[in-house]
């Protein structure tokens, strides 16, 4: 019976010591709009927090970004190849330069600061360039 009751204590205490020792589920440093929706990105968009252009902009706070994303819809439209007519420019920037892809692509993106040739503090941004409103969900890990 001893037996019994320490065999369920042990398991018991091994699957506590699992639970605990899970990793938390990942979850972005930054979203725009938000973590699970989509925005529409256009000409008069802003974060109103200091990006480089005061609209048609959407940038973090400052951070040691390691990737910045982007999911990109069909919306307004898509040829074949899923191209749209909007334009985006997404990356990051510092004090100095802003740097980045350019896509009109309705598809999943991402871009890390060494493959910009950028480092330190920066802020991770999604820009509108050209055409109409691009319908898209942006986000930062750091």
């Amino acid at each position: 019976m001893r037996r019994i009751v320490f065999l369920v204590l042990a398991t018991a205490c091994a699957a506590v010591l699992v639970a605990l020792a899970r990793p938390a589920a990942a979850s972005a440093g930054w979203c725009w709009p938000n973590c699970s929706g989509y925005g529409y990105l256009g000409q008069s968009t802003s974060t109103y927090n200091g990006c480089w252009y005061s609209s048609g902009e959407v940038c973090s706070y400052y951070g040691s970004w390691f990737n910045v994303g982007i999911n990109k819809t069909c919306y307004p439209g898509c040829d074949w190849n899923y191209n749209t007519t909007g334009v985006i420019l997404y990356g990051f920037e510092n004090n100095d330069r802003i740097r980045g892809h350019f896509t009109v692509k309705a598809d999943r993106a991402y871009v890390r600061p060494s493959e910009l040739y950028m480092s330190g503090a920066l802020r991770a941004q999604v820009t509108w360039y050209s055409g109409p409103p691009s319908q898209l969900n942006a986000a930062a890990i750091g």
